[in-house]
């Protein structure tokens, strides 16, 4: 119990980094306890919601966010989700393992290959 709060504490800091802390804590669950994907993923919702919760308050007060980009992304982010569960109910679990870990694997190279850039409105 002692080894699952300490890595909550680092994903979910990880996570208030900006760092993709909800890829990270699937992996945990479906790596170090044997959850099942399908579960490590809906855990991995109510993880975010909480983390990204505790970390809003840092973010509101650093930065200028931008409310018509906050809609429009929470209502893509509604949409995907649930035409993800929809696809998640006829997709087999090990297939959708291997989708996940591929996605991961590509969105690290993607990371770690783009040019690192500052869009004007983060500066001060």
């Amino acid at each position: 119990m002692i080894v699952a709060m300490l890595a909550a504490l680092v994903i979910a800091a990880l996570s208030g980094m900006g760092v993709g802390g909800g890829g990270l804590f699937v992996i945990y669950l479906s790596l170090f306890t044997d959850t099942p994907q399908l579960t490590a993923q809906g855990m991995n919702l109510l993880f975010f919601l909480f983390s990204s919760g505790a970390s809003l308050p840092v973010h509101l007060l650093r930065r200028k966010l931008l409310l018509g980009v906050i809609v429009l992304m929470a209502s893509a982010g509604i949409a995907g989700a649930f035409l993800g569960t929809l696809l998640a109910r006829v997709v087999a679990g090990g297939l959708l393992r291997k989708i996940f870990g591929a996605m991961l694997v590509v969105s690290g190279i993607y990371s770690l290959k783009r040019k690192e850039t500052v869009p004007a409105l983060a500066k001060k």
